[in-house]
């Protein structure tokens, strides 16, 4: 296991405290839960990366819904610190049941045992496994898809940035959510209309300090995308922002640049919620954001030639 540079002990803590304080909050309110048929509660695969095994959820859609489904790759937020990767249960079930897919979830590496890029290698990994194992995992391999929220939206871009340069396969579809793309910006030049947004600069410097210590690594294009010189080749993007949040900016600025590509691109701001609007209330806005997530996965996998090998 590849960890990262020294951390200082307060840093540490500070770190291990947020993750006790995640734990706590607890999951997504039952009236988020928007699936309309019943799906079984998630397996877990292991799946071999270049960093050691990482553990997945696997959910899968309900039986008799015709040849080998889709396959998705959802990656959970938490600032690089939080293991949770039941907290995106609800959206997992959705895409489940309404859309058909079967959704892999890994629970990455973070802050403190390791730092960048190894989240970043390891959904890369977990998503090249899923494309390569379909046949023997009942999916189809060629029909894959990657998103993520806040912190998970920045390793589903990576998942396709390296995907792209090392040619072997393309996800048919992108989307993320509240996702920050340029990480070593000034915690403080982030800025929100609220006085006090639910991302503020000490968490953004914690975050700075624990998972990408080295301030020379923070504008490498795996690490903030939105200053990455090539962003050519993404396939059909879906990237969707709170107007409160304090990485609004960074969702918009990226998909301005993704657009300047010729890539297909939606970008939506829902003007007045903060971060994390797909996990609470108001529940119009978490089920639009969900619901508008399923539908661009649907379009992009009817394009896709089904049962591709894979």
């Amino acid at each position: 296991m590849t960890t990262g540079p020294t951390i200082g002990l307060g840093t540490r803590l500070a770190a291990r405290v947020m993750r006790a304080g995640f734990t706590l909050v607890g999951s997504p309110s039952k009236s988020l839960r928007f699936a309309t048929q019943a799906v079984a509660d998630p397996e877990t695969v292991t799946v071999p990366t270049r960093h050691g095994p990482v553990r997945c959820l696997l959910y899968r859609p309900p039986t008799g819904t015709g040849p080998r489904p889709p396959v998705h790759v959802q990656l959970h937020g938490g600032a690089f610190i939080v293991r949770s990767p039941e907290q995106d249960d609800h959206v997992c079930r959705y895409l489940a049941s309404d859309v058909g897919a079967a959704v892999l979830v890994p629970d990455y590496d973070t802050a403190p045992k390791v730092a960048y890029p190894v989240a970043e290698h390891q959904a890369y990994d977990v998503a090249a496994w899923a494309h390569a194992h379909g046949a023997e995992q009942g999916w189809d391999g060629g029909r894959l898809s990657v998103g993520g929220y806040s912190a998970g939206a920045k390793l589903a871009i990576n998942v396709v940035q390296q995907a792209r340069d090392a040619g072997a396969f393309l996800p048919v579809a992108l989307a993320v959510g509240y996702g920050v793309t340029d990480v070593g910006l000034d915690p403080h030049a982030r800025t929100s209309p609220k006085r006090r947004p639910a991302i503020g600069p000490r968490l953004l410097r914690l975050v700075q300090h624990v998972y990408f210590p080295d301030p020379a690594t923070r504008a490498e294009p795996l690490a903030s995308p939105a200053l990455a010189p090539d962003l050519a080749g993404f396939p059909p993007t879906l990237v969707t922002t709170g107007g409160l949040d304090s990485l609004e900016a960074d969702g918009r600025i990226f998909a301005e640049k993704l657009r300047a590509t010729g890539a297909d691109v939606t970008y939506h701001c829902f003007p007045d919620v903060d971060h994390g609007y797909t996990h609470k209330r108001p529940v119009e806005t978490a089920r639009e954001a969900i619901t508008g997530l399923g539908d661009h996965l649907a379009r992009a996998y009817a394009a896709a030639n089904p049962e591709k090998p894979g």
